[in-house]
């Protein structure tokens, strides 16, 4: 072959390879921008007097964004510190820029590892919310020093939670803590009760049957159409006797895909099948969002699990 004739198929053959790499990175970028990752339009639009809670997917961890009709926004949790720039990205892809509330249902890293990244970050936070951990058992962990370190920087405070209810757009927030100051620190876990028109969700951290017997005595309405599985779907919680009180229409279950746990239980998903006509996971439906009009529950799915 002339000499010409091989370098003309050697800069073809290059070519060829870069036009490749290209459409292997398109293609394996899709998937995240399909979640909204590198747009700032909503990834499911509001309807305007609706409110919405986004379960959000973060692997073996726990994140949920609550939107009410007005705009006003909580945030629940937010996975492992290597979630926090997909949260951000999230939030940025909602538009959003201030967290009303931000609240940390228990200090373990897999609900708040990535909290000092968030509270850094450029959003505004109203309220920062989380339980009030027995001195003994107050965490020192890296996670738990850096979040500290972050509000301290940012000039903000922490608030103990407690039980109480708080005007949320149309909705309200219902809060509900326990007298709990054991070693177990899924039991701190504060629960949340968001209510909008005639639909109700119900998020509980990961606290166990000891505390959900506990609140199921003391009388609250913890009924709900949708309720985020307890401790990612662990045999430990949603027992009979709290699911019982809950009656579930919707469950959703976050956890990781073949996570080491074992998460969600068979027990666990039995008894919750009970109750509820549909179950989601994280780890098999990616990131799922409920509409809610007051009287209508919608939802949808990323599929990207």
């Amino acid at each position: 072959m002339p000499a010409k004739s091989r370098k003309r198929a050697r800069k073809g053959k290059k070519l060829y390879t870069v036009i490749t790499a290209i459409i292997l990175v398109i293609a394996a970028l899709l998937p995240l921008y399909d979640k909204g990752y590198f747009s700032k339009k909503p990834i499911v639009e509001i309807p305007e007097g609706s409110a919405q809670v986004h379960f959000i997917d973060v692997g073996q961890g726990d994140c949920e964004l609550l939107i009410s009709d007005d705009g006003s926004t909580m945030l629940i949790d937010c996975g492992e510190a290597e979630y926090s720039a997909d949260v951000l990205r999230y939030l940025d892809g909602l538009g959003i820029d201030k967290l009303d509330y931000l609240l940390i249902s228990h200090p373990h890293s897999d609900h708040m590892g990535g909290m000092a990244d968030i509270v850094s970050s450029d959003i505004a936070i109203g309220t920062i919310i989380m339980p009030r951990v027995a001195d003994d058992y107050i965490p020192t962990t890296n996670v738990y020093e850096r979040f500290l370190d972050s509000v301290a920087d940012k000039g903000y405070s922490i608030h103990a939670a407690k039980t109480e209810n708080v005007a949320f757009g149309s909705g309200e927030l219902q809060f509900i803590t326990t007298d709990y100051s054991g070693e177990n620190m899924n039991n701190y876990s504060a629960v949340v009760k968001f209510t909008f028109g005639e639909n109700s969700f119900l998020f509980s951290g990961d606290a166990e049957a000891e505390i959900e017997k506990e609140i199921v005595a003391a009388g609250y309405d913890i009924s709900a159409d949708v309720y985020k599985a307890g401790h990612h779907g662990s045999s430990t919680s949603s027992s009979a006797e709290w699911l019982a009180a809950v009656k579930p229409q919707y469950c959703v279950v976050e956890c990781g895909a073949g996570n080491i746990y074992g998460h969600p239980h068979e027990e666990a998903l039995k008894r919750i099948g009970y109750y509820a006509d549909v179950i989601l996971r994280t780890d098999l439906n990616g990131t799922v969002v409920f509409t809610s009009d007051g009287r209508e529950l919608t939802y949808e799915e990323s599929g990207q699990g």
